[in-house]
């Protein structure tokens, strides 16, 4: 969703070869009367009306927006923009094939090719060539084909799209072997960013020039909250065999920005439609080349390195982080270039829906790993040190985990659990696909009955008697979490001391281990998402016998 009401309008018609024949070329050919020159139009999407056979974007289906015969040029691409973002912004998928080739030369989320990063949290923005406009998507980048043209939308959710899409192309008299075909591929990785870091972003071989690019970045890590570190690294392009044919000296600086990412700013060429620091850093950016395109014969290969940033790599702060096992950035990119070839583009395969946003999976192995094994085998939370000695991770940010001495009597966020008991923990997941995990690595004794027993409430003074969530407990013995089961937590319909669940699990097959112990809570029970928030009185190893 964007988050600024202002809007930058821009308006510029291209010029040059990819225009000449159409209504799309100068300023100065406007007037110009062209005979037998008809415009090109396809419908698609909206099924409600007079046209009650267009293909619709149901959920698990592909939608052809437009199917056409060449020689022609598309001129604009408009569609819908849906909510809710976190699952639309990059569960459907624009997919553009040019010439029968055996794969889309663009493949890409929606929201990714418009700029619309982090998952649809982009301000409205218009630039000549893409548009984030209220409620909808533009594109106006040229698109010619010899032969055929086919632009499909796919939907990848559970959910139908009430979308409205159309295209506005224009017949070419003959094809010029000059013209190049449009690409555009999305990629994302996910990296532990270090001193030693050089990331490859892109690299495509044949003949054409790079126009423009997209990046959004999110990052947890507390050194980086400013983008400190993330904004440096050389932005290095490798042009037919020349190393460093150019070299931008900082990221923000390759995006025409100085001294970091630090307002939002819409530009004719260049942009930041998002910006947010706070526990979870997002940057959304953008940039257009047409004024100067980077052009190759054979290659192009665009990395950035981190290598030689002397003043960063001697910061110690940075290398500690990084042991300490953070550091870990995400990068979500679209290049757009035109090549000489209508041929498909390797592009990364997307993986299911549920991971497309910029929630990292907790590295549940890794928290283990870092902990010291708890000599004491109970965990009350009597005191907030007692907190201290498990990890926490995957909660909300700004609010959660913390510790409760006396619990109080109303609802809200936070809360207060059922009544009855003191010195507890309160987590929260950090959204309905990321759960929150508290982990413990501890010795399981050797001689008696262990067990595993959590002592959990929900909240009953917030929306009683529809308060519920997930806990499952696991044991990580080995690098694979073994889940031990999964209950619903109902916080109940009014407070009482009889609302706090006791679980156990038996441990004794784990006797004389040293094991990781796994609380996981998540959103979830038949009551819906009203108050997900868990009170947990006691993590602890009891023995019995």
């Amino acid at each position: 969703m964007c988050t600024f009401g202002w809007t930058v309008v821009i308006v510029v018609l291209l010029s040059g070869a990819l225009g000449a024949e159409g209504s799309g070329a100068s300023l100065g050919s406007l007037p110009i009367i062209r005979r037998g020159m008809p415009n090109g139009f396809s419908n698609a999407g909206w099924k409600y009306d007079r046209y009650e056979d267009l293909p619709s974007l149901d959920a698990h289906t592909s939608m052809v927006v437009a199917d056409l015969k060449g020689p022609g040029i598309i001129r604009h691409i408009h569609t819908t923009r849906h909510q809710n973002p976190e699952l639309m912004a990059r569960g459907i998928v624009l997919e553009i094939t040019f010439d029968d080739a055996a794969e889309p030369a663009v493949r890409s989320p929606l929201a990714d090719f418009f700029g619309d990063g982090c998952n649809g949290k982009s301000a409205y923005f218009s630039t000549p060539l893409i548009e984030c406009a209220p409620w909808s998507y533009n594109c106006y980048l040229p698109m010619p084909f010899r032969k055929h043209a086919r632009v499909v939308l796919r939907n990848d959710t559970d959910e139908d799209a009430m979308n409205y899409s159309y295209v506005e192309w224009e017949p070419l008299s003959g094809w010029d072997p000059d013209l190049g075909y449009f690409h555009a591929t999305y990629a994302r990785n996910a990296f532990q960013l270090t001193k030693d870091t050089d990331l490859m972003l892109f690299e495509v071989e044949g003949t054409g020039h790079l126009i423009g690019r997209q990046l959004s970045i999110v990052t947890e890590e507390p050194l980086f909250r400013d983008f400190a570190f993330v904004m440096e690294g050389n932005n290095e392009v490798d042009i037919d065999g020349r190393a460093r044919a150019i070299d931008y000296l900082g990221t923000e600086d390759s995006f025409t920005f100085s001294w970091g990412f630090q307002a939002p700013f819409l530009g004719l060429r260049a942009g930041i439609p998002f910006v947010s620091k706070g526990d979870t850093n997002l940057l959304s950016i953008y940039r257009f080349h047409d004024h100067s395109p980077i052009r190759f014969d054979r290659s192009l290969q665009w990395h950035i390195s981190w290598q030689h940033e002397r003043f960063f790599t001697a910061n110690p702060a940075w290398p500690a982080a990084v042991e300490a096992g953070g550091c870990w950035v995400d990068y979500a990119t679209v290049f757009y270039w035109y090549q000489d070839s209508p041929e498909a583009y390797p592009h990364q395969p997307l993986p299911p829906v549920g991971e497309r946003g910029y929630d990292r999976p907790v590295d549940v192995a890794a928290l283990v790993s870092r902990l010291p094994v708890d000599e004491e085998l109970a965990n009350t939370f009597a005191t907030e040190e007692d907190a201290k000695r498990v990890a926490i991770a995957g909660t909300f940010p700004g609010t959660h985990p913390f510790w409760i001495d006396q619990p109080g009597t109303t609802g809200g966020h936070p809360g207060n659990p059922n009544p009855g008991r003191s010195g507890i923990l309160a987590v929260h997941p950090k959204s309905a696909k990321s759960p929150a995990y508290i982990v413990r690595r501890v010795t399981v004794p050797a001689a008696g009955q262990p067990k595993l027993r959590i002592v959990v409430s929900g909240d009953p003074y917030e929306s009683p008697g529809r308060g519920d969530f997930l806990v499952a407990a696991g044991v990580l013995d080995g690098e694979e979490v073994s889940w031990l089961g999964e209950e619903v937590i109902s916080a109940g319909a009014t407070p009482d001391e009889g609302n706090w669940r006791v679980l156990e699990y038996d441990l004794s097959p784990l006797a004389g281990r040293t094991v990781g112990l796994i609380v996981r809570q998540s959103y979830g029970g038949p009551d819906g998402m009203f108050n997900e928030e868990a009170f947990f009185d006691e993590i602890s190893v009891v023995t019995e016998g």
